[in-house]
């Protein structure tokens, strides 16, 4: 079986030979080149990422790009560009303009956030002027390219990106500012997480009439940002919209829980999302493989297993191996399960190693 065929037979609730093995390497890639990457057209929908997986012998399927694009309505714009070391991002509003500003980070290999968007109440409120505004139309063609570019490889997840309150913490308020204004701006802040999400489930709508089979959507999901409390508030109730729209036009959908996993990963589940894409455990993350499915349950897809620091040359090979392996472990109490990293395989990592993942999943992966 290839690695699709395996996926495929995981999302389905089916039980494939092996655990899938496939892997985040677009930030590797990218850091290997030394050179700044563009930071608004991000993709891994590449020749050379996909022969890097065929390499490697992984599964590519994460940035592969969107089915829609967006657009604004009565005089509302949103702008960006990159000049020298420096990505812009501007709304400009009849009400007035706000401006985002990175800068490169040659040692992270990251746009680096220098000048939050949001960083005032008027500039929420320039926001949601701005979000109510906002338009999709679809890109379906976009899929055949994914398709062409890399199912012989794997199989390629479409993004629809953030939901309300993940916009906010993750992209254009930053984490204390967010949640400093939940409480000081509860009305203003609900109304943009509301105008935000209704407008997302607009998009999910778009995307129940693609020819995409799997979706997936990232709030860069970690319990300490959005504990159990906030977001059983501001987002549980979306999650379970956009799961019920995806399931009943026959997709499945992937949330991207990146950070800590402890009494989250189980709220996510309840909600009825498929896949909990790069799930990390223990020493990076706060929760062993078992924890995880512990309370994610025997039915959401764990996808993930490698912590960032295990595969940097400070861990020996061994003890390299014995951690994949207790993510395998997992397979003997449930088929919903993926090998992956936990997010990205991070810059410094050696070709070997990634390479290995491959040879430990032929052996200790089998059903």
């Amino acid at each position: 079986m290839t690695e699709r065929e395996r996926l495929i037979k995981v999302l389905k609730g089916e039980t494939p030979d092996r655990v899938p093995w496939f892997a985040d390497l677009g930030h590797w890639y990218r850091a290997q080149s030394g050179k700044k990457w563009d930071l608004f057209n991000i993709s891994n929908c590449t020749k050379e990422i996909v022969e890097l997986h065929k390499e490697v012998r992984a599964g590519w399927y994460i940035e592969v790009g969107s089915l829609h694009e967006e657009y604004y309505e009565d005089g509302v714009s949103r702008e960006r560009e990159i000049i020298g070391d420096i990505a812009v991002e501007v709304y400009k509003t009849p009400i007035g303009d706000i401006r985002m500003e990175r800068k490169w980070s040659p040692i992270s290999f990251s746009w680096d956030i220098t000048k939050r968007m949001v960083e005032s109440i008027n500039d929420l409120k320039i926001l949601l002027y701005a979000a109510k505004r906002k338009k999709f139309r679809p890109k379906y063609e976009n899929w055949e390219t994914i398709e062409k570019m890399g199912s012989e490889v794997g199989l390629g997840f479409p993004g629809i990106a953030y939901t309300g309150l993940g916009s906010l913490m993750s992209y254009y308020m930053g984490v204390q500012n967010t949640i400093y204004a939940l409480y000081d701006e509860s009305e203003l802040v609900g109304e943009y997480i509301n105008t935000y999400n209704k407008k997302h489930l607009e998009l999910v709508q778009l995307y129940c009439n693609s020819p995409a089979p799997h979706i997936i959507m990232s709030d860069n999901l970690s319990s300490d940002l959005q504990p159990p409390n906030i977001f059983r508030k501001y987002s549980y109730s979306h999650y379970k919209n956009v799961a019920d729209a995806l399931h009943a036009a026959g997709k499945t959908i992937s949330a991207h829980l990146d950070g800590l996993l402890n009494n989250i990963i189980g709220i996510v589940a309840e909600s009825g999302i498929d896949v909990a894409d790069a799930c990390t455990p223990l020493p990076t993350g706060d929760l062993s493989p078992n924890e995880i499915r512990k309370q994610a349950g025997d039915n959401m897809i764990l996808m993930g297993g490698i912590s960032p620091v295990m595969w940097l040359p400070e861990t020996s090979e061994k003890d390299f191996i014995n951690h994949v392996k207790d993510w395998l472990e997992l397979r003997k109490k449930s088929s919903r399960l993926v090998q992956s990293a936990g997010d990205q395989v991070p810059p410094g990592t050696d070709i070997k190693r990634i390479k290995l993942v491959y040879d430990i999943v032929e052996e200790y992966g089998r059903y």
